[in-house]
Parts: structure tokens; C-alpha cells; sequence
């Protein structure tokens, strides 16, 4: 009789704890699961978010992933470029051909930088609701815990997304999305302004196609395009779209020589000498 299952309880010991064989217990199988570390978004059908459902996409298809940041890096590139051109009120847009959309992004390494931060950002942002979904009952364990995984795998409607009516990992994509084009437009801005205050960009000669002799002054090149070159006249405070056909040739300025180079000069020559 006092072997007797009351309440699930075996004697003193839980119905889930199984006791071996030399009378130690056995921890539950759902603490022997091994936890999944995955950083990819989990699929479940018709309950996923619109980027999980992309994702699955692109997994599908992986050539297309190469497509789409390729897109991506491309829309980005051409949002800096109007900030960047703003500055110095030209119309970029106005100046711009098919193919000079497709390589705006290119033109740039930061943009591509600003990519890949984004992309990892949003994993790590979404990593969090991953091993939430990958791993339920361990995560319902460490909540249990401690007060720090409960805030960071919180349940409140503000840190999930649930308030705005999107997929939490939907959302932060978005956010993400936005954070790339804002840093892409600062960015742009910031390097814009070096031009203007004469501590950034390059400065070039500019020689017109029949003359021989370079315009006067020194201009900083802005960039270019399938059909004009920007450049920035310093002295005149004003920027202006040359079109490629009409220059014969852009010079950069000389390189300064090192001080180490112009002190050894005078004592190669008085050895050459004795």
C-alpha cells in the first residue's frame, strides 16, 4: 500500500525523475535536450512572418539571395547618393541612367559595409525570438531563473512587436531597415560636408577637350556617371555636371614628398659628388 502512485508521486520521489540503478535520480528528458544555437529564423508554415517566408525563399532559390542584395545594396547606394548631392544642390536624379542605378551601391565600399552591419544586426536582434521557438521549455526555464532572461526573452506587448500588429521578427526588420538608411544618409551627409569645408575629396585639374592647358583653379571630383563628371569648384562655392565628352583629361594634383625623402636628397648627392 505505501508503494502505492498518489498524485503522480512515486513514495517521495516525482513521477518524472526516474531513479537508476545505483539510486540516484535521473533529471527529466526535457533538461537532456540538447539546446539549438541556430541563428537562422524557424519556418512553420502559414504562422511566419513575411521574412520568414522570404527566407525560406531564398533558401530554396540561393541564387536569388545574390540577386536580392544585390538590389538592396544598389537602393541603397542610390538613397546616399541623393543626400550626398543634395549638399551641393544638384539634382542627382536628373543625371542619372538605367545602369547608373544598378551600380550606385557599387561605388562605395561603406555601402556595402553598412549591408552586411544591417544584416548582422538583424540576426542578432532576432536571435532571441529564434531560440525562443527553437527551444520553448528551455526558455521557459531560464525565465524562471533570473530577472535578466526575463527581459531578454520578454513576453511584455512593447519588446515583441505585438502593439504594432507585425511579426516580432517582421518588425525588427523593418527597424533594421530603417536604422541602415539613416546611418547610409548620415553617412553621405557627413562626407559631403568634408568636401564643402576642404578636407575631403580629390582634388583634380580639369582639362576640356581642345585646350591644352587646365581650367583654372582646383576642383575636388564629387563622382561620376555614365554621362557626366561632378565636380566641386572650392573658390567659386559651386558644383556643376561636365558632361564626359566635353573633358580630355582630369589630373590629380602631385603627391607632397616625404620630409625623410627631402632631408636624404642633399646627402645622396654629396656622396654621388665624392
Amino acid at each position: 500500500m505505501g508503494n502505492r502512485d498518489e498524485g503522480g508521486i512515486h513514495g517521495d520521489v516525482p513521477a518524472g525523475v526516474a531513479s537508476t540503478a545505483a539510486g540516484e535520480s535521473q533529471m527529466p528528458a526535457a533538461d537532456q535536450t540538447p539546446t539549438d544555437w541556430s541563428l537562422l529564423p524557424v519556418t512553420h508554415g502559414n504562422e511566419d512572418s513575411m521574412v520568414a517566408v522570404i527566407w525560406r525563399l531564398l533558401r530554396q532559390e540561393p541564387a536569388l539571395m545574390v540577386s536580392a542584395g544585390y538590389v538592396f545594396l544598389s537602393a541603397l547606394g542610390l538613397w546616399s547618393s541623393y543626400f550626398f548631392y543634395f549638399k551641393f544642390r544638384l539634382s542627382i536624379l536628373d543625371y542619372l541612367q538605367v545602369s547608373d542605378f544598378l551600380v550606385a551601391g557599387l561605388r562605395d565600399p561603406a555601402y556595402l559595409l553598412i549591408l552586411l552591419l544591417g544584416a548582422l544586426l538583424a540576426v542578432l536582434l532576432g536571435w532571441p525570438e529564434t531560440l525562443r521557438r527553437r527551444n520553448p521549455a528551455k526558455v521557459a526555464r531560464l525565465r524562471a531563473r533570473h530577472w535578466g532572461w526575463r527581459m531578454l526573452f520578454s513576453e511584455s506587448p512593447w519588446m515583441n512587436w505585438e502593439f504594432s500588429g507585425l511579426r516580432p521578427l517582421t518588425g525588427m526588420c523593418m527597424a533594421v531597415v530603417c536604422f541602415m538608411a539613416f546611418g547610409a544618409a548620415l553617412y553621405a551627409l557627413n562626407t559631403a560636408e568634408k568636401i564643402r569645408d576642404g578636407t575631403g575629396g580629390t582634388p583634380v585639374q580639369v582639362v576640356l577637350d581642345g585646350d591644352t592647358a587646365p581650367l583654372p583653379g582646383t576642383a575636388r571630383l564629387l563622382g561620376s556617371s555614365s554621362a557626366f563628371v561632378f565636380l566641386w569648384w572650392p573658390a567659386d562655392r559651386r558644383a556643376e555636371a561636365v558632361p564626359i565628352g566635353s573633358i580630355r583629361r582630369l589630373q590629380s594634383m602631385a603627391l607632397p614628398v616625404k620630409a625623410a625623402a627631402k632631408a636624404a636628397t642633399p646627402q645622396t648627392q654629396k656622396t654621388r659628388k665624392t
